[in-house]
């Protein structure tokens, strides 16, 4: 890589691991995609079932191994966890084709409305005022959030994780 020689005396040899990365069958790709806050659950849902499909559809990416999952809350963003591998005999064409798969997402993205965050914060700015804000809540009970989540939980939903069940 560097066009430097290497020495290695014969007895190195002989008990030393080669790993030839240059034939290699399959070549990692690991993206972390951040999308906006403002991103709605089914769009969320939506984005990764198109990629997973992207997947599926792209003549180089490996097809029985592969995760898309909204993956964390992140700092400034939604975080989507495309985990794939792509069948190519060399960095040449992992590059044309992690290029291609790319830039189907970002096309996939554009057309579902999803909009890719970037690091940002935002500042809240609050007088100090006597008179009550006109902001409404939920009546704080002990079981609401429970209520909430058995439904949530208890969902038929796609969105929902129950087809995981053990």
């Amino acid at each position: 890589f560097y066009n430097s020689q290497v020495t290695l005396p014969n007895s190195r040899m002989t008990t030393a691991v080669v790993d030839n990365m240059g034939r290699r069958h399959y070549r990692r790709i690991k993206e972390v995609l951040g999308v906006e806050y403002q991103t709605k659950p089914q769009q969320l849902e939506n984005f990764c079932e198109g990629i997973r499909e992207l997947i599926l559809q792209h003549p180089h990416t490996r097809k029985d191994y592969f995760h898309v999952y909204f993956n964390g809350y992140g700092e400034s963003s939604l975080n989507i966890l495309v985990y794939c591998f792509l069948a190519c005999p060399d960095w040449g064409a992992e590059l044309r084709e992690k290029h291609r798969l790319l830039s189907d997402i970002y096309q996939l993205a554009d057309a579902l409305n999803i909009r890719f965050a970037f690091p940002s914060q935002t500042v809240y700015v609050q007088q100090n005022n006597d008179q009550a804000t006109d902001t409404p809540t939920l009546p704080y009970t002990e079981k609401l959030g429970r209520n909430l989540a058995k439904q949530i939980a208890g969902s038929t939903d796609p969105l929902v994780h129950n087809e995981y069940a053990f």
